[in-house]
């Protein structure tokens, strides 16, 4: 009987605590105050051309293109939170030509609408590489929201003539960096 009666005090308190527990308001309008500025990393493009890939059919061939669709970037999650971008590009030569990259930004009616040239100095013994970082602050960055395509281009200056088994490479890689504001 005593175990009965120990058994009712306990859960009587366990049932009184439960009603007269602490609480508090929670305000649930900091939602509002919300802000979160993720940094995404990615790649943009890559690509290497060995020197015999400026021969075709037997002859010099001084310019390669490559498009890189970029739509992503019209996206409504891009247009209301971008708000700075970083485009990085490192070029690597070893071929004993000069050449001129560009990487020309498309609208949706494959207008130009930007461009970004960078020039390299023909091989000369040691492996030439050239960096180039191109920042789109908040005035610029709607440049990047209107593009939907990107051509890289290489175009190679007058030199040494170029021939199937001449040796070296002209190598391209680049990441965007994006910076978010979201409220």
């Amino acid at each position: 009987m005593n175990f009965t009666f120990f058994k009712r005090i306990i859960l009587m308190t366990f049932l009184g605590c439960c009603f007269f527990s602490c609480s508090s308001d929670l305000d649930f309008d900091q939602i509002n105050d919300f802000n979160a500025q993720p940094v995404l990393i990615g790649n943009l493009a890559y690509f290497n051309i060995n020197a015999p890939e400026f021969i075709s059919n037997g002859s010099e061939t001084p310019i390669f293109s490559y498009t890189s669709d970029v739509d992503f970037l019209n996206k409504s999650f891009i247009n209301e939170n971008l708000v700075k971008t970083e485009l990085y590009f490192r070029i690597k030569n070893t071929i004993n030509r000069s050449y001129a990259f560009t990487v020309t930004f498309l609208n949706k009616n494959g207008i130009p609408i930007y461009g970004i040239r960078m020039d390299v100095p023909a091989y000369n013994g040691t492996e030439i590489l050239v960096e180039k970082t191109e920042t789109f602050s908040a005035a610029n960055v709607d440049i990047l929201k209107n593009t939907t395509k990107m051509v890289f281009s290489v175009r190679m200056f007058s030199g040494p003539p170029i021939t199937a088994s001449t040796s070296g490479r002209v190598e391209l890689s680049s990441s965007l960096t994006a910076y978010f504001d979201i409220r």
